[in-house]
């Protein structure tokens, strides 16, 4: 591998790490607007039980009907990026903890993992299909306070 094949290599895995941090700090300022320029034309977002959203229509109802309208606030961190390029499409693993508050007052500790799939568009990347799981949770409520960990 030469030495420019070695930065471009770099620079390309910065590159979605900003990516990913974007789509992390837009989700929990809820600040829609360059929040769907992450995307291409026809994402996947498949949260599991918590939903499935598609194309462009997809990412407005996962802001509306699942961000808005469930959480107060979020705070996504993330850790352990392992991330694959092949040309103008890459894959990407990550662990993801976050605090949640929620619209109705109760509260959660929860861990999982993305894995995701890049494309890069008229030399920018792009998120193309994502995939998240909760793996632990520790919920709160105001009445009981914090409940036992618990595995999904």
């Amino acid at each position: 591998m030469t030495d420019a094949d070695r930065l471009q290599r770099l620079e390309t895995r910065e590159e979605l790490k900003e990516l990913r941090a974007k789509y992390c700090y837009y989700v929990d300022e809820q600040d829609w607007g360059p929040f769907f320029d992450l995307f291409v034309d026809d994402p996947t977002l498949d949260f599991g039980g918590m939903g499935v959203y598609e194309g462009q229509e997809g990412l407005e109802r996962f802001a509306a009907e699942f961000v808005e309208a469930q959480l107060e606030s979020s705070a996504h961190m993330l850790s352990n990026p392992i991330l694959d390029v092949d040309g103008d499409e890459a894959t990407g693993r990550w662990y993801v903890e976050s605090p949640l508050t929620f619209a109705d007052g109760n509260g959660a500790w929860r861990q999982g993992w993305y894995r995701d799939e890049y494309r890069r568009v008229d030399a920018e990347w792009r998120i193309e299909h994502m995939e998240m799981r909760f793996v632990y949770t520790a919920d709160y409520d105001d009445e009981t306070g914090w409940s036992d960990l618990r595995v999904l």
